[in-house]
């Protein structure tokens, strides 16, 4: 999995419409293959600062979206900051849960043998 993250501080009074507009790029890339979700929200502590984040499939997905005209209408965005952009990609190869406390513990899960 391949999990795009980015920061933004935009100018005062205009998260309204940059809000809007992350949504528009959140649709377009719901329909891509690949895509495993998005999200966009503020930071209650500094309203003028974005979050948005996608999560994709594999490496090939994430670069493909890249590669797209949906993904320039995010790099268009992150031109409006006001502040350089923070924008990372972490490349998840495991997800574990329970199992995985269990396993560090020595520790057998209820419910199984």
């Amino acid at each position: 999995m391949v999990q795009l993250t980015l920061k933004l501080r935009v100018a005062p009074g205009s998260v309204p419409d940059m809000t809007h507009a992350f949504r528009a790029v959140m649709l377009a890339g719901q329909w891509h293959r690949g895509w495993v979700r998005a999200q966009a929200h503020s930071d209650l502590g500094d309203p003028d600062t974005l979050y948005y984040q996608e999560e994709w499939l594999t490496c090939e997905d994430a670069a493909r979206e890249i590669r797209s005209a949906r993904f320039c209408r995010l790099l268009e965005l992150m031109e409006a900051a006001v502040e350089p952009p923070d924008l990372r990609f972490q490349f998840i190869t495991e997800v574990r849960g329970l199992d995985y406390v269990a396993e560090v513990r020595g520790e057998q899960r209820p419910g199984t043998a």
